[in-house]
């Protein structure tokens, strides 16, 4: 009997059904493709294998229907991770293709000498430019170092004067300075001391420097505490500000004082610096800032000596390292006055004074002549005797302090008995003035002499007050070992009569 084929429900179905063998191998297929997938890929496989096995058991039809709702969902569903990451990977294989650079073409010999001297070019800009900020550099460093040089002292091997600075280069500067020093070495010996080194020098200016160091001055070349190299510059630039401030006579301006009274306090003064162990130096700033003080502003005689305890505390200020303090000062006094009375002085001396007190004493003026004349310990201590006994004295004021010095170096040298101890033979008729001296100095020797004998009266008769007081302070100062007695043990001094 034959049978008919079994009709299929859809009337839009394929009626030719694949054969059993067929649908195992599409079965497995699927099963192959879907191996290393996770548990959701197993389970479909598992319902799979349930479909086929429910499929083996419904008629073609039926298997035919479901085989056409397996496609339709196999199309509706989500991909599997294996299809995304090659597709992800098609993508990106697009893009980076996409965004890849292209080949580099050859350049041409023309182009690259043309790229090769523009960078060429640029190095040497770049070089110059450096080259260029190195010189504003060093410009820059000139003018703070000249800045500096006109504030400050000019160095000896920039010899040149404020006229010509801005002209002369260096290399002329040094040329003119070497030339300079060859022919103050060979005129040199013409001359005690060369007019270049002298105590008056017709180029000084206050700027421009010596070269060298002088004759007089090779034995001291390794002393540093002489300061050997500038220590003729120094000295000729303190005898140019010496008539600046060199204070002059001024009791007959006062009406409530008088040289006497002067006298007293400078001898009193003396006694306070020997009590306090000051410097010499403090004690010829003192008497200097009273002087000048004094020649500017009327002074009463009850503020006489507050004007002098405050010099001395402004002295000490300026040239000790350890100086009094104001109620020393006032201790000294006997508290004649307050705290506030000397600081409402000092004050006022300062602003009266305008705050000038770097000025020639007679103190390195006469350290300077001890140099010049090889001084011996005696001759040292008997000019220091004397020049300190003439601060007493308002007439003396008229003298300039340096010639002073001179005056009571010469004086010290004519003494009988320190020229016997030095071993010098010394006229007694005619005065002896060092020849070096006058030199250096340029003072006339005839002045020097008349000098000499005015300081050999005021140390022969000794100053005695209204009160029958006697102001020996300096000659008590000098009556000691460490001065050689030079006030007691010897002769008063006395000049020949002579020159």
């Amino acid at each position: 009997m034959r049978l008919r084929p079994r009709l299929s429900l859809d009337n839009n179905a394929n009626t030719t059904q694949p054969s059993n063998t067929t649908r195992r191998k599409n079965a497995l297929r699927d099963l192959s493709n879907n191996k290393g997938a996770n548990n959701a890929n197993s389970k479909k496989g598992n319902d799979i294998a349930k479909r086929q096995r429910t499929r083996s058991s419904m008629g073609r039809a039926g298997q035919a229907q479901i085989q056409i709702a397996e496609d339709e969902t196999q199309q509706q569903r989500p991909r599997t991770r294996n299809s995304l990451s090659r597709q992800a990977q098609i993508v990106l294989e697009d893009d980076s293709s996409s965004n890849a650079k292209p080949a580099p073409r050859r350049q041409s010999a023309r182009v690259k000498a043309k790229i090769a001297q523009e960078k060429k070019e640029a190095s040497k800009a770049k070089k110059e430019a450096a080259k260029k900020l190195a010189q504003e550099k060093k410009a820059a460093k000139r003018r703070r170092s000249a800045a500096f040089e006109a504030r400050s002292m000019p160095p000896a091997k920039k010899m040149r004067t404020a006229a010509n600075a801005s002209k002369v280069t260096m290399r002329q500067i040094n040329r003119e300075a070497k030339s300079r020093l060859v022919n103050s070495i060979e005129n040199e010996s013409d001359y005690l001391v060369h007019p270049e080194y002298r105590l008056q020098r017709a180029s000084f200016d206050g700027k421009n420097l010596t070269l060298g160091i002088p004759k007089h001055d090779q034995f001291l070349r390794n002393d540093v505490l002489r300061n050997t190299p500038y220590a003729t510059d120094m000295l000729q630039q303190l005898y140019a500000a010496e008539t600046k401030t060199r204070p002059k006579q001024y009791v007959d301006k006062q009406n409530d004082i008088n040289s006497k009274m002067r006298a007293i306090l400078i001898d009193w003064l003396v006694e306070v610096h020997m009590k306090f162990r000051l410097v010499p130096e403090t004690l010829y700033l003192c008497v200097n800032i009273i002087d000048r003080y004094c020649s500017i502003q009327e002074v009463r005689r009850s503020q006489l000596q507050l004007v002098g305890v405050t010099a001395l505390f402004l002295a000490c200020k300026y040239e000790e390292i350890y100086p009094p303090e104001v109620r020393d000062c006032v201790y000294i006094t006997d508290r004649a006055y307050t705290n506030e009375e000397v600081l409402d002085m000092e004050q006022d001396i300062v602003a009266k004074l305008q705050f000038c007190f770097t000025v020639p004493t007679a103190y390195p003026f006469l350290q300077r002549f001890f140099t010049l004349v090889r001084a011996s310990d005696v001759v040292k201590h008997a000019a220091s005797y004397y020049n300190e006994r003439t601060l007493q004295e308002h007439e003396m004021l008229q003298y300039r302090p340096s010639e002073i010095c001179a005056a009571s170096v010469v004086l010290a040298l004519n003494h009988p008995e320190i020229a016997e101890e030095d071993g010098r033979d010394l006229n007694t008729k005619k005065a002896f003035i060092p020849p070096i001296l006058l030199e250096y100095t340029g003072f006339d020797k005839k002045r020097i002499y008349q000098i000499a004998k005015i300081i050999a009266g005021k140390v022969a008769e000794e100053p005695i007050t209204a009160s029958n007081r006697e102001l020996i302070a300096v000659k008590k100062k000098y009556d000691n070992r460490k001065y050689s007695y030079i006030s007691t043990e010897y002769d008063l001094p006395s000049m020949p009569r002579s020159l």
